[in-house]
C-alpha cells in the first residue's frame, strides 16, 4: 500500500466515522471565509512588522544635537 493510498484510506475513515460527505458545500463559506481572514490577518503582521522596522531604524538615524561652540 503506497503512503497516498493509506493517506486516502484514512481521509475516508475519518469522513466516514464524522458522517461527512466529501462531496458536499455544507460550511463551505465559513470555511472559505476563516482561510481568507487567516491570510489577511497574516499579511497585516507581516507589513505591520515591516513598518515597526522601518520606523526604529529610522528613529535610531537621527543624529544627537550639539550644542554649539562659542567662537
Amino acid at each position: 500500500m503506497t503512503t497516498t493510498q493509506w493517506l486516502r484510506l484514512c481521509a475516508d475513515y475519518v469522513l466516514a466515522r464524522l458522517e461527512l460527505d466529501p462531496r458536499g458545500d455544507r460550511g463551505l463559506t465559513t470555511t472559505e471565509v476563516a482561510v481568507i481572514t487567516f491570510l489577511l490577518v497574516g499579511a497585516a503582521i507581516v507589513v505591520m512588522g515591516i513598518i515597526y522596522t522601518a520606523a526604529t531604524d529610522n528613529a535610531n538615524n537621527i543624529p544627537d544635537p550639539e550644542a554649539p561652540t562659542a567662537g
